[in-house]
């Protein structure tokens, strides 16, 4: 239970029933407790007696605020109420007058506080009994050092009771953070998967729509002179779009589908790059490709990485050098794999702007801790992603 402004309370959950109107009520129990206790004992006489009562019980309701100040002040206050130290009449007690202070200690012993803090409570019956057992409390040792006994186990078990509870908060508290912890993960996982689908729809989307607009323009001119031409146009447009949609509704039941399900969906790659050049040159880009070095298997995840580099340089090569001829190169060694894809024609100004294309390029070569260098000139563009691989067993042709 925590305080109006927030703030958790002073003491252990366990003694929570020690605020507002319990307090009150646990305040009144012990007051007629105690003061039926001292008219059973005949120690009541004169309106003074009364406040003596009131000083052993009434600072019970601060016990919320600082339990051990409560303590000690029952720690003098019984003494003087019974006539130990000389201030009033000298009385007998009884053991039920022992309650308020046996409260006390179990609060203070249960309170949110460094132990060393809370082990001066037992400065209370300890000097209590040590004064009688000298003789400067006229009271029955025995009785005494029972009721001494008492209030030290009802401390210790207030200890053990509140250690617990503060183990409890301690457990929840790291339940909390851990919980927040995984919303953080699950929302950083989400932003992460939407950067790969968006990612992968600007791949795909992109060169299927360089390749359809290309063709579409060569088709709208040719179409009166040349309509054999035209109709190749039309059929490179058909055969594109056919192609997006379909690559397009693979990824729709990839992320439809579960993780398990998902591990072996096929996913383009090297493999498939001859296809994907037969595809930049139905648009009109003259391309050339190269392999130096034995191609090696590489993981499915950078496997679609490589694929989608030389698609998306072979889009920007449609879009922006104006039917030039191009060049792709794979090289493979022990250690790394660089891909670069480069055309020998002058490439527009906003081709080397950091645009979604070769943002998602170089965050897609990040992943697999790799490096993106483009280099743009007046012979061309040419986009270089370098790729550390570890040493695998070749493929076979």
């Amino acid at each position: 239970m925590a305080d109006d402004d927030g703030a958790p309370p002073p003491y252990s959950r366990d003694v929570d029933v020690l605020r507002g109107r319990w307090l009150w009520m646990l305040t009144l129990v012990l007051a007629a407790v105690f003061t039926l206790s001292a008219w059973s004992e005949g120690e009541l006489h004169t309106w003074t007696d009364g406040l003596w009562v009131l000083a052993n019980v009434v600072p019970l309701l601060l016990i919320g605020r600082n339990p051990l100040a409560v303590v000690l002040v029952f720690a003098v206050a019984y003494p003087l109420w019974l006539g130990s130290l000389g201030l009033s009449v000298p009385r007998d007690g009884h053991v039920l007058q022992s309650l308020p202070t046996l409260v006390a200690l179990y609060a203070t012993g249960a309170w949110t506080r460094p132990l060393w803090l809370r082990a001066i409570a037992l400065v209370a019956p300890i000097w209590m009994l040590a004064a009688a057992v000298v003789g400067y409390w006229d009271t029955d040792t025995v009785d005494l050092s029972f009721v001494a006994i008492v209030l030290i186990v009802v401390w210790a078990l207030g200890v053990v009771v509140g250690d617990r509870n503060a183990y409890a908060r301690d457990l929840e508290q790291r339940t909390r953070e851990l919980e927040a912890a995984r919303h953080a993960l699950a929302d950083q996982a989400v932003a992460a998967e939407r950067s790969r689908i968006a990612r992968e729809l600007h791949d795909v989307v992109a060169h299927a729509m360089s390749v359809i607009t290309v063709q579409a323009g060569v088709g709208g001119h040719l179409i009166s002179s040349r309509p054999q031409r035209a109709a190749e146009a039309l059929g490179v447009i058909e055969r594109t779009g056919r192609e997006a949609l379909a690559e397009l509704r693979r990824m729709l039941v990839v992320l439809r589908s579960t993780d398990a399900e998902r591990v072996h969906e096929p996913q383009p790659g090297v493999g498939e790059l001859p296809h994907l050049l037969e595809s930049a040159r139905a648009a009109g880009v003259h391309v050339e490709f190269e392999q130096r070095g034995l191609r090696q298997e590489l993981p499915p995840g950078l496997d679609l990485a490589v694929y989608r580099v030389v698609q998306e340089g072979l889009t920007n090569v449609a879009k922006h050098a104006d039917g030039a001829a191009a060049n792709v190169l794979l090289h493979f060694d022990a250690s790394h794999l660089v891909v670069e894809v480069s055309d020998q024609g002058r490439t527009a100004p906003d081709a080397v702007t950091p645009g979604q294309g070769l943002t998602g390029m170089a965050e897609r070569v990040a992943l697999y801790d790799g490096s993106l260098e483009t280099v743009s000139g007046p012979d061309g563009f040419r986009v270089t992603a370098t790729f550390p691989i570890d040493v695998a067993a070749p493929v076979t042709p």
